[in-house]
């Protein structure tokens, strides 16, 4: 289901980039979480306010290209990350650790994604 609400997704915006249609906004419309849940679930929602808090505090080195790391992290009910454990490539894991430590990481929207999502492997891959 997930992978068909990507290429769904996908395509919806592959054809409206290619719309003749002409907008006369100068501002980008903001979409607000309603207005997206019918498109994408709310675990996958979160997983990507996740996603973008981690990297707005991840670091890349050049080394790291082609390296992964994979980190094992637990969550509690506010958001907080009480435990990780990264393993793999040292130096992109400590730049993952930091990053997870210092991420203001939402809490989840509702119990029924929490039980999905507060033990999880985050895998780290530049590419």
């Amino acid at each position: 289901m997930k992978k068909l609400t990507s290429v769904c997704l996908g395509c919806l915006l592959f054809v409206s980039a290619c719309s003749p249609h002409k907008s006369t906004r100068t501002q980008p419309t903001e979409l607000q979480p309603q207005e997206v849940s019918p498109f994408v679930d709310k675990t996958a929602h979160y997983l990507h306010e996740i996603q973008a808090a981690i990297q707005r505090k991840l670091f890349i080195e050049d080394s790291y290209q082609g390296k992964t790391c994979d980190v094992a992290i637990r969550m509690s009910k506010d958001g907080l990350i009480y435990d990780a454990q990264g393993n793999g490539y040292p130096p992109l894991c400590k730049a993952a650790m930091n990053a997870i430590k210092n991420a203001d990481i939402p809490a989840p929207p509702d119990d029924e994604t929490y039980q999905i999502i507060n033990k999880a492997i985050i895998t780290f891959k530049p590419i």
